[in-house]
């Protein structure tokens, strides 16, 4: 997504720029600062036919280029999308020919529009813009071909997790990209032959040149003792790379002439200036981060490891064990009230115990915590008759996921700030689903808090803490609510739910 972003970004500021240029020649064309030629009038004068600038050389200019701007987005992002990605390549082939067969009507109406009417004007452009459209559609697909080639490496490297040619293909994508999209503007635009030429030698010989830097001479040479082997090896690798690229280049830049080997090393010499440095420092910085990440990655499994020793301290089965004897005890002795209470409480300690930590948990495990935290809680207040009690929890059916430990910590508060053993008290808690979304409503009293109350100048239970995690969890997915008047607190919650999966 990130480099179809960059890759739009790019023609469309490309085609920006060539509109500017096109309307740019209407001052010129009024002032005559250009000759008829320049616009195409010649032709029409000949043959005694007016011309008109808009319509005759403006117009079918501008229609052009916003085709090869399309023919660019088509092939680049909506093309992979719709058929590659699938492997759907019957329908790529089809989408392909159609499109270029667009393409190519486009242009031949363009090039009808532009040129002096006559009885092969039809043809002729037919022939001429045929091989227009497959140069133009050619250089883009094969564009993409290497794009997506280089795609699939670097995905394949990331399952692989093969850091090193993970950062050579990511640095192969971005010189592509770059490249291939600079060097068809420039194709497009057709400026001065010999800037195309140099685009298209200069830069490819010069990322290569820093890719067997970085990937191979600096690090078997560079950071040994003695350096002269590695400017040595540095000096003859750049310059067999320059050969063939900086060679044509320079050979068709020289017209003959017999300086051209001057100018070859010339060459050769700035671009090893230039690269090489930039190689060892870029590589240098590489080094750094990746030993920075190293340190972090031991850092952190050491706390890891420190934190699991800490937890294995308390032993979770004497906790369980303990609690399964206090349970039986207070059945045997008839306090069912307490048996109860002593159950809950284990399947509270195993739900903290097992299903805190994990990412998502199932929705109905959620709805079990609770439960038994209610019910815990009023078995301490049964026998309080000025608290009313309401709690309406929906059976939802099919299953969702949800982040663990959402929703007790606005029924924790209710309960902590919303009940007095001397005035009358009540909290309402209303949990439902409509459609993907989950609701909770939860209503309590309020009371006048207590001088002694250690708790009397912190926020509600957790309510800071899960607010945070709902803004990370389900941003732009929830909704909280929070209201307070002098006798009442109110919160309601929804959540659009995720991972569903209806039985």
């Amino acid at each position: 997504m990130k480099i179809r972003n960059i890759e739009i970004t790019l023609a469309t500021l490309l085609l920006i720029f060539i509109f500017y240029k096109q309307l740019a020649g209407i001052d010129g064309y009024i002032e005559g600062r250009f000759s008829d030629s320049a616009y195409g009038k010649e032709m029409f004068d000949a043959k005694g036919l007016h011309f008109n600038f808009w319509i005759n050389y403006l117009f079918p200019a501008l229609l052009k280029w916003l085709t090869m701007y399309l023919a660019f987005i088509w092939i680049t992002c909506s093309l992979p999308d719709k058929f590659i990605t699938g492997r759907n390549w019957r329908n790529a082939i089809l989408s392909l020919i159609g499109g270029f067969v667009v393409i190519w009507l486009l242009f031949v109406s363009g090039d009808c529009i532009k040129m002096p009417f006559n009885d092969n004007i039809l043809p002729e452009a037919l022939y001429r813009e045929f091989g227009v459209a497959g140069f133009i559609s050619g250089i883009i697909l094969l564009y993409e071909i290497v794009k997506q080639i280089a795609l699939w490496q670097l995905k394949r490297d990331a399952v692989k997790k093969t850091g090193k040619t993970n950062t050579l293909t990511t640095d192969i994508i971005w010189f592509v990209l770059f490249w291939g999209i600079a060097l068809l503007g420039v194709t497009l635009i057709a400026p001065y032959w010999g800037l195309g030429l140099f685009l298209a030698l200069i830069p490819p010989c010069m990322f290569l040149t820093y890719l067997t830097c970085s990937y191979y001479l600096i690090p078997k040479y560079y950071y040994q003792p003695e350096k002269g082997g590695f400017w040595l090896y540095t000096a003859l690798v750049t310059l067999a790379i320059n050969i063939p690229f900086s060679g044509i280049y320079t050979i068709s830049m020289s017209y003959g002439s017999i300086d051209f080997v001057f100018k070859f090393l010339f060459g050769w010499a700035l671009q090893a200036a230039c690269v090489v440095p930039l190689s060892i420092y870029l590589h240098k910085i590489r080094t750094k981060r990746a030993a920075e990440l190293t340190n972090l990655k031991t850092e952190l499994g050491t706390s890891n490891a420190g934190l699991q020793f800490l937890r294995s301290q308390i032993n979770p089965h004497f906790l369980f064990n303990a609690l399964n004897t206090l349970y039986g005890t207070a059945l045997v002795e008839n306090a069912e009230r307490t048996g109860e209470g002593i159950q809950k409480l284990g399947d509270m300690m195993r739900f903290m115990l097992h299903e805190n930590h994990l990412d998502k948990i199932a929705l109905s495990r959620e709805i079990d915590y609770l439960h038994n935290y209610i019910d815990l809680q009023n078995l301490r207040i049964a026998l309080s008759p000025n608290i009313k009690i309401e709690v309406n929890i929906e059976d939802i059916t099919g299953y969702y996921e949800i982040a663990p430990m959402l929703l007790i910590p606005f029924v924790e508060n209710a309960y902590k700030h919303g009940i007095s053993l001397k005035n009358t008290s009540w909290i309402s808690v209303n949990l439902f689903k409509t459609g993907n979304t989950l609701n909770l409503d939860v209503r309590n009293s309020i009371h006048p808090e207590q001088e002694n109350d250690p708790e009397r100048y912190h926020s509600g239970t957790g309510l800071d803490n899960v607010k945070q995690r709902l803004e990370l969890l389900y941003s732009q997915k929830h909704e909280l609510v929070v209201r307070r008047n002098t006798q009442e607190f109110f919160v309601h919650l929804s959540i659009t739910l995720s991972s569903i999966a209806n039985n």
